[in-house]
């Protein structure tokens, strides 16, 4: 594992923080890019958008994590500031990033179905470098696995599940799928539920193979992705029949 990319004296450069810049990096260019042919944004509201989106996204996500492991923290609370060693669930940081964001597209007169079909596409592409930096962080690995690419972490006891980069690969198809999509969109707020929907069913099976979220009979983060996938299919559903009803 390689936690810490770079050290100078005593300042460090985490690995993980900075996959998750190299996300962002790459997300700005491609909505630069994407902005151009785009009605409703401007280039420089990008920016705004992405500091609102990180900031409140990136708190939830953190404070749902060490809800999760609270014991843990309440051991050591200083590490709770640590966010740039890894440690966020991204089901925390929904919330409060969907509310900034609705929040942000209505003081800028944006549609808010235009701002969200828009951006997340690049939300996955972020989640797929920051589980990259997971992985070489060595957290949120998965069980006992005796398959060819297992892999052993510092704390896993043995070789596991490389449940990190599972989902990694996940996230960048879902990025690219996301993409496909919009350009095919056939209603407002179609690319945002698609993401919902299937972000949740790849979330559902690859924990399957973690261990560290139990829950009853599945991690609660299970029962949180069923929720998230049939609220997003329900609202497609309905959605689509009124597009295709008035078209």
């Amino acid at each position: 594992m390689m936690p810490v990319l770079l050290t100078l004296g005593s300042f460090k450069i985490y690995t993980y923080g900075t996959l998750i810049a190299a996300g962002v990096w790459l997300a700005i260019r491609g909505m630069r890019q994407r902005a151009h042919g785009n009605a409703f944004l401007k280039e420089d509201q990008i920016y705004d958008m992405v500091f609102t989106v990180l900031a409140t996204g990136f708190l939830g996500a953190r404070i749902f994590y060490v809800a999760q492991h609270a014991d843990w923290y309440l051991a050591k609370p200083l590490e709770i500031l640590a966010f740039w060693q890894g440690g966020l669930i991204f089901y925390g940081g929904y919330p409060l990033g969907v509310l900034a964001l609705f929040a942000y597209y209505k003081v800028q007169k944006i549609p808010a179905a235009e701002g969200f079909d828009f951006l997340v596409p690049y939300v996955a592409l972020v989640q797929g470098f920051g589980r990259i930096g997971c992985f070489l962080n060595g957290c949120c690995y998965g069980g006992p696995c005796s398959l060819p690419w297992a892999v052993t972490f510092p704390q896993s006891g043995g070789p596991a599940h490389p449940a990190q980069l599972y989902e990694a690969f996940f996230d960048f198809a879902l990025y690219y799928l996301l993409l496909w999509l919009a350009a095919r969109r056939k209603f407002p707020w179609a690319v945002t539920l698609a993401y919902f929907f299937l972000y949740a069913a790849g979330r559902f099976l690859v924990e399957f193979v973690r261990t560290d979220n139990p829950g009853w009979l599945l991690t609660w983060n299970q029962w949180i992705s069923l929720a998230v996938a049939a609220l997003a299919a329900v609202f497609y559903f309905f959605l689509n029949r009124r597009q295709n009803r008035f078209s």
